[in-house]
C-alpha cells in the first residue's frame, strides 16, 4: 500500500494554506508564497524519512533468519 508521492507534506501544506486564508487578511498571492515556502522546506525532511524507512525495511529483511522446518523430525521410526 503506497501513499501519495508527496507523503504527508502535501495535506499539511493544504491545511496551512486553508487556515491562512480563513484566519488572516493577507492577499492570496502572499499566502500562496507562504504555503510554497513551507512545502519547499518540508520536502527534504520527507525525503530523508522515506529513505530511512526504506533502508531500515531492506536491512531488516536481509538480516532476518531463514525460516526453518515447521516441526521437529521424529526421533524414532515406527515399523
Amino acid at each position: 500500500m503506497r501513499g501519495p508521492p508527496h507523503g504527508p507534506t502535501f495535506p499539511i501544506v493544504l491545511l496551512l494554506g486553508a487556515l491562512l486564508i480563513l484566519l488572516t487578511d493577507a492577499s492570496l498571492p502572499l499566502l500562496n508564497i507562504v504555503a510554497g515556502v513551507v512545502y519547499a522546506l518540508a520536502m527534504p525532511f520527507v525525503a530523508l524519512a522515506t529513505t530511512y524507512v526504506y533502508v531500515d525495511a531492506r536491512v531488516r529483511e536481509e538480516l532476518a533468519p531463514e525460516p526453518g522446518p515447521h516441526g521437529l523430525p521424529a526421533e524414532i521410526e515406527l515399523a
